[in-house]
This record gives structure tokens, C-alpha cells and sequence, in this order.
């Protein structure tokens, strides 16, 4: 008996086990937000994919939920190994930018993942990263702090 090989049947094959192995290795990041002053607004949050594009500003995924006083939480999903880091801020008046006073002191409150914390500044990278190494669900916490 002949074996014939058919193109279309393999690349068909091929393209649903790299769909399939792509979704499989999709995971979770869950981000727990703790001190949300009020019900005002929302929260804004940006998930960047790696320190180049974190440092350029570049947004992997972003996402703004209705801010609810107290604790919150959200989730990017789809997310491939790597390394990610969150940076969020509760913008209370709906104008979709982070508030400053006229010394340059944000007056809304703000945070990164892994509750990381600048000095002067933002914080350093590695102390805000987030490494997913599987396609499992990862966790992380942001503490949204305001300078009055």
C-alpha cells in the first residue's frame, strides 16, 4: 500500500497543535489592589511585558475597572512566560491621567506590582517584576499609596 503525503491535511494539523500548545501555555496574572479610598472613578492599570518596554512605555495589555472603596482585584489573562511588571493609579476624576500637586507629588493614588516602592521616583524594575514561568495562575499586589 502507497502512503501519500497531503499538504493541506499537515499544515491544518500543524496550525491546531501550535493553537492548542499556544493556548495551553496562556496564563493568568491576578492582581490584588489594597487601599482604594473611595468609590470615585476608576483604576487604571498597564501591564508591561519585560524592562525595555516598560522603560519605553509600551503597554503589553491595560485595563480600567470602576474603582470600589477598600480592596480590588483584576486579572490580564493570555498571558506567555516572561517576565511582567504592573503599574496602576486610582484616577478619582475620570480625566484618564494621574493627578499631580504643583511640586509634581501625585495627588491620586498610584502603586506597582509586588506593593514595590520608589524613592524619588519609581521603583526598580526588578523590584516590581512578575516572573510566569507556566501556564498556571500568578499572583500579585499593588498598595495604592497617595502623597498629600
Amino acid at each position: 500500500m502507497k502512503s501519500t503525503f497531503n499538504k493541506a491535511t499537515f499544515w491544518a494539523q500543524a496550525a491546531a497543535l501550535t493553537t492548542f500548545s499556544l493556548a495551553a501555555s496562556a496564563a493568568e496574572l491576578v492582581v490584588s489592589v489594597d487601599s482604594i479610598k473611595n468609590d470615585e472613578g476608576h483604576l487604571m492599570a498597564q501591564l508591561f511585558a519585560g524592562e525595555e518596554n516598560y522603560n519605553q512605555g509600551k503597554a503589553h495589555a491595560s485595563l480600567m475597572v470602576a474603582a470600589k472603596q477598600g480592596v480590588g482585584q483584576l486579572t490580564f489573562t493570555d498571558l506567555a512566560p516572561g517576565e511582567y511588571v504592573v503599574r496602576m493609579f486610582h484616577d478619582e476624576n475620570n480625566n484618564q491621567q494621574m493627578d499631580a500637586n504643583a511640586f509634581g507629588m501625585p495627588t491620586e493614588g498610584y502603586g506597582f506590582s509586588n506593593q514595590a516602592v520608589g524613592n524619588m521616583g519609581p521603583p526598580q524594575y526588578r523590584d516590581m517584576v512578575v516572573e510566569i514561568t507556566t501556564a498556571e495562575e500568578q499572583a500579585t499586589t499593588v498598595a495604592l499609596m497617595v502623597y498629600l
